[in-house]
């Protein structure tokens, strides 16, 4: 049986540098796992009912839930039926998108909430708590 010429080189090249890529990574975090981006509170998603109430015009965004104690969203004065309208500038179009938002952003990073809140936008500043996520 003949082998294609480099074949067995690019498998091997093809394994190390996956090795080299487990490495850093493993280096990156924690012990006891990976440490995600956390606020402390849960995410709804809108409908059209809450949309009518809150006085607001398209259906988009999360609405939050009550945010747990000496959380970073609770110090930064998150209240519960708040509405996400966009995160660091970028608008949030569906509430499932969120957790993934946060979990994805490195702990101890400052991010921006737009949020609407009786009827008027506001905008929060918060540093991201660490949570342990992943293997």
């Amino acid at each position: 049986m003949r082998r294609a010429p480099g074949l067995f080189a690019s498998i091997a090249v093809g394994a190390l540098l996956a090795l080299a890529a487990e490495t850093v990574l493993a280096q990156q975090q924690p012990k006891g796992g990976a440490s995600c981006g956390w606020i402390g509170v849960q995410v709804r998603p809108m409908t059209a009912a809450f949309v009518e109430s809150l006085g607001m015009t398209e259906i988009y965004g999360a609405l939050f839930d009550r945010p747990e104690p000496g959380s970073p969203a609770a110090s930064a004065g998150i209240e519960k039926d708040d509405v996400l309208t966009a995160i660091n500038g970028a608008r949030l179009v569906h509430a499932s998108d969120f957790a993934q938002i946060i979990a994805a952003t490195a702990p101890g990073t400052m991010v921006y909430l737009d949020t609407w809140r009786d009827r008027q936008a506001m905008q929060v500043q918060l540093v991201l708590g660490s949570i342990r996520c992943g293997g």
